[in-house]
């Protein structure tokens, strides 16, 4: 039978995270669903009919595709387990972020971000720094990574920098869109909200998506006493000068360790502005997409 509007819009937000083995709850899904007509009331009932036609099947809380005969409820709820303990690690090392110059803002991305964590994954973070001081920031982050925890990206892995006077990004698509919905802030409640205002375009994927009010007291915003003491001295156009030559300093760095990328990917995946900074070695996002859009067309809805 042909699929009505809602179920051709459920195939594709559950198709997505079918990628990852990865179901979604009731709020989740409406959250995340592209059209915005419907109440909760009457997602639910649209929701129960699609259960009852064997599209879709809902066991403890997560719904899936039916014809994922793979049983990832469990799965999801294991590691969920293994996040709840990462996510303590993960707190612990934005409160050691946020004591580094020019730290405005510290959120949790990736698969933690989900609510989920896997054995082999990283601790993902993105980070806000203050104008013109991002790769001053961003050195000292990943010099303390290369001293202290060494080079490990397990529980420290800085993949995105970006300065807290330019927080709109340039790449529009399912993936970005989604990795910015599901981000978690941990320090910085006003540079969060900024960056989720400056990405208000996520909404023309999820019309039903909202930042929920968070009480001040749920993140951390109080600048430390470190950063007071430290971020006076950096001031001036010798200051300015300092971050544009560790900018240009890191484009030949990718550049060299990256021969197999041409320019134009390299320029995509090692974002490398005034006010960007960028690392996505394997081109993780163009993957997934291609993997999405193949899935989409074998469903015959591309």
């Amino acid at each position: 039978m042909p699929l009505t509007e809602f179920d051709e819009h459920i195939t594709r937000t559950l198709l997505y995270y079918d990628i990852f083995d990865h179901p979604l709850t009731f709020g989740e899904l409406f959250s995340l669903f592209p059209k915005n007509s419907l109440t909760r009331e009457e997602f639910r009932t649209h929701l129960s009919a699609a259960e009852a036609a064997h599209m879709i099947t809902a066991t403890a809380g997560y719904i899936k595709l039916s014809e994922n005969a793979r049983d990832v409820g469990p799965l999801r709820k294991q590691r969920e387990e293994l996040a709840r303990k990462r996510l303590r690690v993960a707190k612990f090392m934005a409160m050691l972020m946020k004591r580094f110059p020019f730290v405005r803002g510290v959120f949790l991305s990736g698969d933690l971000s989900k609510g989920v964590a896997h054995a082999d994954s990283d601790i993902d973070y993105v980070v806000v720094t203050a104008p013109r001081r991002l790769w001053i920031c961003r050195t000292l982050l990943v010099a303390f990574k290369k001293i202290f925890l060494l080079n490990s990206r397990k529980y420290f892995c800085l993949n995105y920098y970006v300065a807290a006077d330019s927080l709109r990004l340039h790449d529009h698509n399912y993936f970005t869109a989604t990795e910015i919905a599901h981000l978690k802030p941990l320090y910085g409640l006003e540079a969060f909200l900024s960056y989720m205002n400056a990405n208000a375009w996520i909404k023309e994927y999820f019309p039903n998506y909202h930042v929920f009010a968070l009480a001040k007291n749920e993140v951390d915003s109080r600048q430390s006493v470190i950063q007071k003491i430290i971020e006076p001295a950096f001031r001036g156009r010798w200051v300015d000068r300092i971050d544009h030559r560790l900018m240009e300093l890191m484009k030949s760095v990718w550049a060299r360790r990256y021969p197999q990328y041409d320019a134009g990917t390299r320029v995509r995946i090692f974002r490398c502005t005034p006010n960007e900074s960028s690392a996505y070695v394997g081109n993780f996002a163009d993957k997934i997409l291609s993997t999405y859009g193949k899935k989409l067309r074998e469903h015959q809805l591309r």
